[in-house]
């Protein structure tokens, strides 16, 4: 840029850079409604994105980390334990590169309408990064993607679940929950030895209150013969009823090396029913792009081969 000082440029040399993602795959599932993408950074690591088609909406689900240093049991991501966080920057570029899925598709182009942090790491474990990438998706020269239509999740950081509430309170936030007692939490999830159910639901509460215009998002991965007994559905009653939060019941998702089930239908419907009965927000939702390895706890940053794992698996790579 010859139009700036010299001695400017030399700073900018020495401090910035300009660079961005190397789009090295994209699977489709068999739907057509999700799309995986896989990225390598400059420094040749690997992370994964998933765009998702919805009715009008248009979400990108991003990942924070390259790997993740949590280690949940149900987790492909926590396989592969922390290499590295992400800059603002690297988060950024997720969601402006995977606009393009929504191109070219047969249809009016359309913005993204929102924005997941539920990709790849613990979004909470690189806090300063993933703030400033919400601050900078919201800018109207940029992406404009309010505050409102982004949603942090997390495995349940209580220190910085507060101060989330207080810095960004417009920002949605996802705890992943995924068991009713601390016995089984800190099986499945080792932060919970560190940070017990009992003051997650304080920090969920405390968010709840801080942040008045949006609810609480529980992630509950049913796991069969786990978490999935109606005594588990009763106790979730009793943890969550007393702030406003719903709940998004996941049905696991297969991941290779670990010998987890996903529930029986019947089973499904039953914990489902007693959260309704007790005037809960309760959803199920079955993954989008499992067949793909997209979905809720699949990602690893590879490009799998059609395997008993992931037996749907469309592969269309399509080089940047």
């Amino acid at each position: 840029m010859t139009d700036l000082a010299k001695g400017f440029r030399q700073e900018l040399a020495q401090i910035a850079r300009v660079e961005r993602l190397e789009e090295v795959s994209r699977i489709a599932s068999g739907d057509g409604l999700t799309t995986k993408l896989l990225f390598r950074l400059g420094d040749g690591r690997h992370i994964e994105a998933v765009a998702m088609r919805d009715g009008d909406r248009r979400t990108v689900c991003v990942s924070s980390q390259v790997g993740c240093a949590l280690a949940c049991e149900f987790c492909a991501t926590g396989q592969l334990g922390l290499i590295r966080n992400l800059t603002a920057g690297e988060i950024v570029d997720q969601v402006n590169r995977a606009a393009s899925v929504f191109r070219g598709q047969g249809e009016a182009e359309r913005p993204i309408t929102n924005v997941v942090m539920m990709g790849m790491g613990e979004p909470l474990h690189n806090y300063e990064a993933v703030v400033r990438a919400a601050r900078l998706m919201g800018l109207e020269m940029g992406l404009a993607i309010s505050a409102t239509r982004v949603t942090i999740s997390t495995a349940g950081l209580v220190p910085m679940i507060y101060r989330l509430a207080e810095e960004m309170p417009k920002v949605g936030l996802a705890v992943s929950l995924n068991a009713t007692t601390d016995e089984v939490r800190s099986r499945l999830m080792p932060i919970n030895r560190r940070y017990p159910i009992s003051e997650l639901m304080a920090a969920a509460a405390h968010t709840a209150r801080a942040s008045q215009r949006r609810r609480v998002t529980f992630e509950y991965t049913l796991i069969a013969g786990v978490n999935d007994s109606e005594e588990d559905a009763r106790r979730l009653v009793s943890l969550v009823s007393w702030f406003p939060c719903e709940i998004n019941l996941i049905p696991f998702n297969p991941v290779p090396s670990r010998s987890f089930r996903r529930p029986s239908q019947e089973r499904i419907d039953r914990f489902h029913k007693i959260l309704w009965e007790k005037h809960l927000t309760a959803t199920v939702r079955w993954s989008k792009g499992d067949d793909i390895a997209a979905a809720c706890g699949q990602l690893q940053a590879t490009v799998p081969e059609p395997s008993a794992a992931y037996p749907g698996l469309v592969r269309n790579a399509v080089p940047a």
